[in-house]
């Protein structure tokens, strides 16, 4: 038979016991939460930067038509110009045989 004392010391190894068993599952709980949430930032990861190269990628479509349309709007501009300058050519001999006619 156990004395009281082995007893008691019975009781305190027991409670150890179910305390590290307790602190190990607990443990284990920890590095699975863990494990997950890591998972969880390496998929939005992944999410971001297929975000970020379709981004990226329309940001390189629109500046592609932004540098097609200054391109024609250069293009027009010379034209305009060009166009401008014949007309008041053409309207010169115009206007100047007008104002002798008045005269």
């Amino acid at each position: 038979m156990a004395s009281p004392q082995q007893q008691q010391y019975a009781n305190i190894d027991e409670r150890k016991r179910k305390r590290m068993i307790s602190n190990r599952e607990s443990a284990r709980r920890s590095r699975a939460k863990k494990q997950q949430r890591l998972d969880e930032l390496l998929c939005e990861i992944s999410r971001l930067q297929n975000d970020n190269n379709t981004i990226m990628k329309k940001i390189d479509e629109a500046t592609q038509v932004f540098v097609n349309a200054e391109s024609q709007n250069n293009v027009l501009r010379a034209q305009l110009t060009e166009l401008t300058d014949r007309l008041h050519s053409l309207n010169s001999p115009i206007t100047t045989s007008f104002n002798m006619t008045m005269f």
